[in-house]
Parts: C-alpha cells; structure tokens; sequence
C-alpha cells in the first residue's frame, strides 16, 4: 500500500547509482509535490502531504566531497522557500553535531539565524558521530525525533512522529 518517489543521481552510463534518496508512503502527497531541487550535488527531495498541509518536509543527502559552504547556500535558499507555515529538514548531512568547527556553519543557518531546533542528540552512525539530523520550526509538543538500530548499515534509522492533533 505504499508509493515510492525516487530522487535518484543522474549518472551518465545506464546503470543505477549508487546515491539516491527515496520517499515511502502510504498518504496523498499534497498537490505539485514531491519535488526535487537538487543543487551543487546535494540531493533534496520536498514533500508535503494532504494530511499536513502546514508542514513541508525537505530530506537531505550532501555527499561527503560536497563543501559545507555549498550545503549551507542550498540550505538557506530552500529555508526561504518554504511556503508552509512549519519545516522539518531531515537527512544526512555529513557533518559531524559532536565536532564543534564542523557543525558551526549549521548551527548559525539553522539555530541563530532561522529560529529552528536540530532534534538529534546522540550517534547516529556505528562510527560514533552524529551526521543524521533533523531540523524543524515546528513546536516541540507537535514533534518528536527518533534513532533506532538498522542491520543492513552503518547508519541507525532517523525519524520524526508529527503530532496531527
């Protein structure tokens, strides 16, 4: 009962990448989404959905060769184009939350500059770092974040339950 949207790499040979991101659900997609903004090589998949009109989600993929000046300039402009009254950013960044000179740049964007939260505190990865994160606008009462275990990588499962009452 699920669709499936695929916000895969474009590759030039006729194989299937490698990277790519995927969204599974069993709700309407609200109309005209989801969409892809993918800039700079960082993947970025925008969905909102019928049953949270005032909510736009924004998955993140930036690729470990991908600068955190360049994640920071796709991120800002999608911050601005956000035409819900709520966000929520979530994905993998590739920058470490525990490492102070790595997180820097994310932290002014998101927490100082744009009033959002970042919702993941602990490992997110076997490798002991935090790359996985979630940033919302949303109040904290109507969200909660989510790590648990996976088997088939190395990075734990993230996710948000949004509150509909």
């Amino acid at each position: 009962g699920y669709s499936l949207f695929r916000n895969d790499d474009i590759l030039l040979t006729n194989t299937r990448p490698y990277r790519g991101t995927a969204v599974y659900t069993r709700v309407d997609y609200y109309p005209g989404y989801p969409q892809i903004h993918n800039v700079n090589g960082i993947e970025i998949t925008v969905t909102r959905f019928m049953i949270l009109p005032h909510v736009t989600v924004i998955g993140i993929y930036r690729p470990p060769g991908i600068s955190i000046g360049d994640l920071c300039s796709a991120l800002r402009r999608e911050i601005q184009l956000v035409s819900s009254q709520y966000a929520v950013f979530i994905g993998d960044f590739n920058v470490n939350w525990f490492n102070e000179s790595q997180r820097r740049p994310i932290y002014d964007l998101f927490i100082s500059q744009s009033n959002y939260k970042q919702l993941v505190k602990e490992y997110t990865t076997d490798n002991k770092t935090c790359i996985d994160h979630i940033y919302t606008n949303l109040p904290d009462s109507l969200i909660t974040a989510n790590v648990t275990e996976t088997y088939f990588t190395d990075h734990k499962t993230t996710y948000v339950l949004i509150n509909l009452t």
